[in-house]
């Protein structure tokens, strides 16, 4: 009585939500309906039966579902059937009628097996024994079962275990509860995701009541503010981001500090230091120069005097010398001929490159008969079509007569006819050879002239650069003519420039024998500069060495923060995109808790189109010591509706 009054209560709960519906409003539209499939399985998960119960409301139902019977449970109205169409009238406001199935797939592989003391038995051997028990459950999707109700539906798996026969009861992930002397160990799986689980417990003289898994479609109406949750992710990798960048900054700036000790203090004092004994030396050279210079002073005024002397030998050679413009017009003249030659050799080139090709070729060869070399490969193609037949034909003439040249009376005339035959025939297969030879000599000559043709641009092209570089050669050549043409009107204007020189110069070597006594007083001033460049030299090593002391302590510096960087850009990397992924997974665990956008579709039939709710009722046999004896009253009495629910699973009230 207890388990009715349970099943009593699943139907209320699958039912609650059914609303009123609105009759078809054409014979063959399925009406709208709700469905509760109720399973019947074994102890170990198989499928017993399987039966769906189908809900409307008032006016002409039309359905559909291949059956193996049906069964009005609520009301007498007569019901038609039509292959899968099911129809009926009712004037309940609600009306009931269950389908029983047997060759239909449900959504899940379900699997309950049992061990005691490390051994398996089945659901019968087991009732009645004591000892450590585990029972195991999986639940898997049914690959071979269509829709999508695997992916869309939750299922929650209840045991119910008598806590004065089982002790010790462990069951991991599961909501356990006492109802009365009873634990009951449930379990929920959300769409998509089946369960692979075990129940232990020390028991004796175990018995078990049936096991109750529920599936319905799960679509909560939660709601979830996840803009503070985004928001302070979002700060986190803002702060991360800044951090790294910062450490980038001050490893930069550390850069630019060791760079700024090292390219620019350090190799600046220590250029300051090199520079300044390059100096020193560079002091001492001088006054050594100086000295050589001071020392020189009597050969740079001979030397002065000698370039004067040769400049008035240069004034006087210019005075003889006389240039004709005849040979650069000559010149010019042999230019201008040779650029006309390279001109013409082009302009050849590109009207035989124009000229030579398989056009023209063709059109040549036609000449005035109209039949060109086309015409001539496509006749020869035909004649040899026309011709190899003749031949094969012959060639099975020939090997018929074969077999009569050794017959009486006749085997002469046969070899005769056979000679005669072959007579024809090898000249035909010649003729063809030759025509086929003459295709060939056709198309090579063609490849020929093509390759001719094309081998012919890189001539024209080289003729054409050529005349164009020479164009250029040409030009210079001219400007250069006149240029010297030119030059020549310059001389002129040189030999007054010569004897100006040379008035000038007599000035300057009055002022070089001025310099030499100038360069002597120097000497004697310097002595002074060299002493101190000599103390500058001390000061700027000890400003060196200080320098590189300082680089040595930013290299340890640079090392220390540039770990610290490597930290926080693998720390960057690695939450890089953290929001969107973070988003996402709430989306994704929203969208399976919430059921998304999922639309009802019928367990029985693809043809209803109509369907308000699809509920799964799963039940297994109990394991019990207990012999149900199932007697039938000899009086047919009417069952209610409830006992009606109550036989789906076989039970009574």
């Amino acid at each position: 009585m207890k388990n009715s009054k349970r099943i009593v209560a699943v139907f209320l709960a699958g039912t609650m939500s059914f609303s009123m519906v609105i009759p078809a409003l054409a014979a063959d539209v399925p009406s709208e309906k709700e469905e509760v499939v109720y399973i019947n399985l074994d102890a170990g998960g198989g499928v017993k039966d399987l039966n769906v119960v189908n809900i409307f409301g008032r006016g002409e139902v039309v359905d559909y579902g291949n059956y193996d019977s049906i069964t009005m449970m609520n009301t007498n109205d007569k019901v038609s059937r039509d292959g899968d169409k099911i129809t009926f009238s009712t004037d309940s406001d609600r009306v009931y009628y269950k389908g029983k199935m047997s060759n239909k797939e449900i959504p899940w592989n379900i699997s309950i097996r049992y061990y005691l003391d490390g051994k398996e038995y089945s659901a019968e051997e087991l009732a009645g024994r004591s000892g450590s028990l585990k029972i195991c459950l999986k639940i898997t999707e049914n690959e071979d079962c269509p829709g999508d109700f695997f992916e869309n539906y939750a299922l929650q798996a209840s045991f119910t275990l008598n806590t004065e026969k089982c002790i010790n009861i462990v069951a991991e992930n599961a909501t356990l509860a006492n109802v009365g002397k009873n634990k009951q160990i449930s379990y929920t799986m959300l769409p998509g995701k089946g369960i692979d689980t075990t129940v232990t417990a020390d028991v004796e003289d175990f018995e078990m009541s049936a096991v109750a898994i529920n599936g319905v479609p799960l679509s909560l109406d939660v709601e979830v503010n996840d803009e503070e949750l985004m928001g302070q992710v979002t700060e986190l990798l803002d702060a991360i981001e800044q951090i790294d960048d910062g450490t980038g900054e001050l490893k930069d700036g550390t850069v630019k500090l060791q760079d700024g000790v090292k390219g620019e203090l350090q190799n600046g004092a220590t250029a300051l230091n090199t520079g300044i004994v390059s100096l020193n030396f560079g002091i001492t050279e001088i006054k050594k120069g100086l000295n050589e210079l001071n020392g020189k002073s009597p050969e740079l005024t001979e030397g002065s005097a000698e370039i004067y002397g040769a400049l008035q030998k240069i004034q006087s050679s210019l005075e003889g010398v006389s240039i004709s413009t005849e040979k650069l017009e000559e010149l010019s003249a042999s230019s201008t001929a040779i650029l006309s030659g390279i001109t013409e050799l082009s302009d050849g080139i590109m009207t035989l490159y124009n000229s030579v090709n398989v056009d023209g070729y063709k059109a040549a060869m036609r000449g005035e008969s109209g039949q060109g070399v086309d015409e001539l490969r496509t006749a020869n193609s035909e004649a040899i079509e026309q011709i190899s037949p003749l031949v094969g034909q012959i060639d099975e003439v020939i090997a018929i007569l074969l077999g009569y040249t050794d017959m009486p009376l006749v085997g002469d005339i046969v070899n005769q006819i056979i000679n005669m035959l072959n007579a024809v025939r090898d000249p035909l297969s010649n003729i063809a050879v030759l025509l086929e030879t003459n295709n060939q000599c056709i198309d090579g000559t063609q490849a020929y002239i093509a390759a001719v043709h094309e081998n012919i641009r890189p001539l024209a092209e080289g003729a054409s650069q050529l005349k164009d570089s020479y164009a250029q050669f040409d030009q210079a050549i001219q400007e250069m003519v006149g240029t010297l043409s030119g030059l020549v009107q310059n001389v002129t204007e040189l030999k007054a420039g010569i004897s100006t020189l040379v008035s000038e110069y007599e000035k300057l070597d009055t002022g070089i024998n001025e310099y030499t006594s100038g360069v002597a007083q120097i000497v004697a001033g310097y002595s002074q500069v060299s002493n101190g460049s000599i103390s500058l030299v001390k000061g700027s090593s000890e400003l060196a060495a200080g320098t590189n002391n300082l680089y040595e302590g930013t290299t340890d510096l640079l090392s220390g923060i540039t770990e610290l960087k490597d930290g926080t850009g693998e720390l960057c990397d690695k939450t890089s995109g953290m929001d969107t992924e973070i988003s996402d997974k709430i989306d994704q665990m929203m969208e399976s808790i919430t059921g998304g956008d999922l639309k009802t579709v019928s367990f029985v039939s693809d043809k209803n189109v109509n369907v308000d709710a699809v509920q799964f009722v799963i039940q297994t046999e109990a394991i019990t010591l207990e012999d149900v004896i199932e007697v039938e009253s000899s009086e047919k009495e009417q069952m209610t509706i409830w006992e009606k629910f109550l036989n789906l699973f076989g039970k009574k009230s």
